[in-house]
């Protein structure tokens, strides 16, 4: 044993990590897939179903119902991730780092956000939105524009945006900090060739620094994959744990999770669902599977791409 170790002394250094990783995530994870297979309410006995769970959320009208609303929301606030807020990102990263005037200053303001806990963005965005109290309706009153006043928190169709707008401003700076650090390591010498060349200034982001850190924007699209699969306090805040919001126009995966689980039919509070655990846990399942394939996938381009 020593001199396997003496001779792969890594394995010292990565044993604390891999065991805290294997109690912390891996069982959690195949425990998880084993509650799941059980119909339980979290208190009483367990009574083993096999994949009956399963085949209720996926036939059960209401269920189903729930889980396709739930899961458009989640990849609509993806969708817009990565085709609004990337951009936005990649933009403002690149200003950052050509060091347009007072970047740093820019900087800071942009990722100051991130120190602000989900409530206070919430409420912050409720004091800008609220029919009754809110700033922009009295705004826009105010210039004559009346007649575009409307209740924003309460329109259906405008719940993902609400969402995503919320989460844009206060998770766009951490992005930022990803595709500035790429941008850092971009050889200056093709940048300066490009210019000697005649490229423009955004000339040269598109053919110079794009190319360059291709392989950070593709992690940053599966970390937005990730989190918009299991975002859970802005539609849990704004929306609330029973509806997700009006006609579940807030709901999301995790928010559906949680309904099931430890809402208003959970073991503890409320009416007593014989089955909130296990159904729960079912559609926890149903999420990690949807975002391992996702990553699985990524990790074999990825890989492709290298070799």
């Amino acid at each position: 044993m020593r001199s396997f170790l003496a001779k792969r002394p890594f394995l010292v250094f990565l044993t604390p990590g891999l065991i805290l990783y294997s109690v912390l995530i891996i069982y959690p994870i195949f425990s998880a897939m084993q509650l799941s297979l059980f119909k339980w309410n979290g208190i009483g006995p367990k009574v083993f179903v096999w994949f009956n769970n399963y085949e209720q959320l996926f036939t059960d009208s209401r269920l189903m119902g729930q889980f396709v609303n739930a899961l458009s929301n989640s990849l609509k606030l993806f969708a817009l991730t990565v085709c609004v807020q990337m951009p936005i990102q990649i933009v403002m990263s690149y200003m950052v780092y050509s060091k347009m005037k007072a970047h740093r200053f820019a900087q800071s303001m942009i990722f100051a956000p991130q120190f602000i806990t989900t409530p206070v963005i919430v409420f912050i965005f409720v004091l800008i939105l609220d029919s009754n109290i809110g700033v922009l309706n009295a705004g826009l009153t105010a210039v004559g524009l009346g007649n575009l006043v409307q209740p924003w928190l309460g329109i259906p169709s405008l719940g993902v945006v609400v969402l995503f707008v919320m989460i844009t401003w206060g998770g766009i700076g951490v992005g930022m900090t990803f595709l500035i650090g790429a941008m850092n390591m971009v050889g200056r010498d093709g940048i300066e060739a490009a210019y000697m060349e005649g490229a423009g200034y955004w000339t040269r982001l598109i053919r110079v620094v794009l190319p360059q850190i291709k392989v950070t924007i593709i992690n940053l699209v599966l970390i937005g994959y990730i989190y918009c699969m299991t975002m859970f306090d802005f539609s849990y805040i704004l929306g609330g744990g029973v509806s997700g919001g009006v006609n579940g126009s807030l709901d999301v995966m995790a928010l559906m999770f949680y309904r099931i689980a430890f809402g208003d039919v959970n073991p503890v509070g409320g009416k007593i669902s014989e089955n909130s655990m296990g159904m729960g846990t079912a559609v926890a399942c149903v999420l990690f599977v949807l975002i391992f394939a996702i990553a699985l996938i990524q990790v074999v381009f990825m890989s492709r791409k290298e070799d």
